[in-house]
């Protein structure tokens, strides 16, 4: 049976002029010969349009036009992106059956995994993301690398996701591609084959992927082919569809099915897209920086916005994704990290070689450190790009914290499910008030260089207050924490709250504290459960039924939250430790009373309310008056 369904009974007549149709829109549908694309490509480099691609690559790009004689370089149109940045656009239609669905947009991002987890590995996980791409110099080209079967696999996974989140099959099949697709020149550098050019659409890939299905293709089998081959099967396809239109016309009884399977195929075969051949600084745009110019691969990731991506599709991951991915490719773009640092803090492949030349260890916990010293760096310049990019005022703990964790939760994307999604509803407020102050990441790559660090922790907290080895404990233990099922968001209906910024606040404040991070950390390292420890520091014996994410989330805002773990360090803390149970202490009494008054609490009058309500309203403005937002 066909996939197609006859919605209607045609009559004769609209059943022959459907055919005379098909058979007119044919005889336009003609694969051109490569010389036609390689004029059409000298047209445009020699044109003083914007455009930085070789003949080369142009020819590769133009490839895929219907009719590459209709280019014109006049055509060329710039479209402005985020970033003061302009993409440099062709209109033309192209041949779906020669493009890809390409790697770069940022839905693909769900539920993928990263081999910066030592428990991920290419092959037997599944939905591994492909390493980032590269700008290829001058050339508006995208660069992968990996094997064949690897970048294969990726491309069909991404392929099924955005046919499952958001199928375009029923109306393209009926209606064609209605709108333009946004489409760039893609190298795929193999390493255990030649090189392979490539289009990849990488803005309407849903309607990309929908329509291969409707033409029976698959992502891996046009990439494991040569264009040269996928240009030969499209003339023969073409070839086919006609002698189907003729077929029709001959035959005296009508073919329905027939029909409505060819003119599925023929809408399915072409769109309208923009095809990308320059991009660079917009410049109308004041406070561009000098000498600096942005890569390709940048200037995509800042015209990908959630415009592009449907609310279903759009998830945490994916929002948090994008903006940590558009702000460490931008301090790339203005100097401010090397290309090393880039691939290191994106996280998307094996990262033994790279902390290796960076001068780190290769574990987690240190890269997790080192992203969070980098998103809240104290040096004024890295934190306007910063705010900038992220399009926050100033700087803040918690406009920093969803992008941070989400690029550091892909060193435990092999963790299950549940533990991510779970870590990542609490990443919104994970990061403590004064992550921003000065403090470094050391490399520590072993049990001694860690119980360094721990006993450097605990005689600050002791000395005073949180140094920079408290910063640097909490910034290697706050994503384990979360990752490992230790800490949960704050549940509205839980005895103890507070965000998890302030949990990892306290903890970094008293010697408990400190030795649970270490912990933590020393478990992550060792592939071991959330390990818990009891007032004395040892770690309490691990109860599988017990270990649970919302037992130890209960369990720890329990030991931190309600018992007085606050190492004494000066005469203050004790009125402020008063100060605050007193005022939770009035809130409860307040509410039990509202609970229990009769008639309504609105209703109250006595002077002793109303001076009730002149104290709390001096003790607000008084304790206002110290509080101050961080700039």
């Amino acid at each position: 049976m066909s996939d197609v369904d006859t919605y209607y009974e045609l009559s004769e007549d609209e059943y022959r002029n459907r055919v005379g149709v098909l058979a007119d829109r044919l005889k336009d549908l003609q694969l051109r010969d490569l010389r036609s694309v390689r004029s059409a490509a000298e047209r445009v480099v020699e044109h003083p349009s914007g455009t930085t691609h070789t003949v080369d690559s142009a020819a590769e790009l133009l490839a895929v036009a219907v009719d590459p004689r209709a280019v014109r370089p006049a055509q060329i149109r710039s479209q402005r992106v985020r970033g003061g940045r302009v993409l440099h656009l062709l209109r033309a239609t192209v041949w779906t059956p020669l493009l890809l669905v390409d790697a770069t947009n940022g839905r693909f991002v769900v539920g993928q995994t990263y081999l910066s987890d030592p428990k991920v590995s290419a092959g037997t996980t599944t939905k591994v993301a492909l390493a980032a791409p590269d700008s290829a110099g001058t050339i508006p080209s995208l660069v992968y690398r990996g094997t064949r079967q690897a970048v294969a696999t990726a491309l069909d996974e991404n392929a099924d996701y955005v046919r499952r989140e958001n199928s375009w099959e029923a109306d393209i099949r009926l209606n064609g591609i209605l709108m333009p697709l946004l489409a760039g020149h893609v190298e795929y550098r193999f390493t255990d084959a030649p090189p392979r050019p490539a289009v990849g659409v990488v803005d309407g890939t849903s309607r990309t992927a929908s329509a291969h299905r409707v033409l029976g293709l698959t992502e891996s089998e046009i990439v494991a082919v040569t264009p040269e081959a996928q240009r030969k099967w499209l003339a023969r396809f073409l070839k086919g569809l006609s002698a189907d239109v003729d077929t029709l016309a001959a035959t005296a009884e009508p073919d329905h099915e027939r029909l409505l399977a060819t003119e599925s195929a023929v809408n399915a075969v072409t769109a309208e897209a923009d095809l990308i051949v320059g991009w660079g600084w917009d410049e109308h745009v004041a406070g561009r920086p000098l000498g600096v110019h942005p890569t390709y691969a940048s200037t995509l990731n800042l015209a990908l916005g959630a415009q592009n991506i449907e609310p279903k599709s759009f998830s945490v991951e994916a929002q948090g994704t994008l903006l940590a991915e558009r702000s460490v490719n931008t301090l790339a773009d203005y100097g401010m990290i090397s290309p090393t640092e880039l691939v290191f803090a994106l996280g998307r492949e094996d990262l033994a070689q790279v902390a290796r030349d960076l001068g780190f260890s290769g574990h987690r916990d240190e890269r997790c450190a080192w992203l969070i010293r980098l998103m809240t760096s104290p040096d004024p310049k890295v934190r306007k790009v910063l705010n900038e990019t992220l399009g926050a005022k100033a700087f803040s703990a918690k406009n920093r914290s969803r992008p941070t964790i989400e690029l550091a939760l892909r060193s435990f994307s092999g963790h299950d499910g549940p533990y991510l999604e779970r870590a990542r509803n609490a990443a919104v407020h994970a990061l403590w008030a004064d992550a921003g102050a000065d403090w470094n990441v050391v490399p520590r790559p072993d049990e001694k260089s860690l119980d360094e660090l721990e006993a450097k922790a605990v005689a600050e907290v002791h000395g005073g207050r949180p140094g920079p080895h408290c910063h640097e404990v909490a910034a290697r233990g706050v994503v384990p924490l979360l990752a490992l099922g230790g800490l949960g968001v704050d549940r509205g209906s839980a005895r103890y709250r507070g965000q998890p910024s302030v949990v990892i606040g306290r903890m970094m404040q008293n010697e408990w504290g400190i030795r649970q991070l270490m912990a933590t950390v020393r478990a992550s390292r060792e592939d071991r459960p959330f390990p818990r420890l009891d007032s004395q520091g040892n770690e309490l014996p691990n109860d599988e039924k017990a270990n649970t994410p919302s037992y130890n989330n209960d369990w720890l805002r329990e030991r931190v939250l309600k018992e007085d773990v606050t190492t004494p360090v000066t005469a203050a803390e004790e009125p402020e430790k008063v100060l605050f149970d007193s005022l939770r202490s009035a809130w409860d009494a307040f509410e039990h009373f509202r609970e229990l008054k009769d008639p309504p609490y609105d209703s109250l009058s006595d002077d002793k309310w109303r001076e009730a309500a002149r104290t709390a309203g001096r003790l607000s403005k008084n304790i206002d008056k110290y509080v101050r937002e961080e700039d």
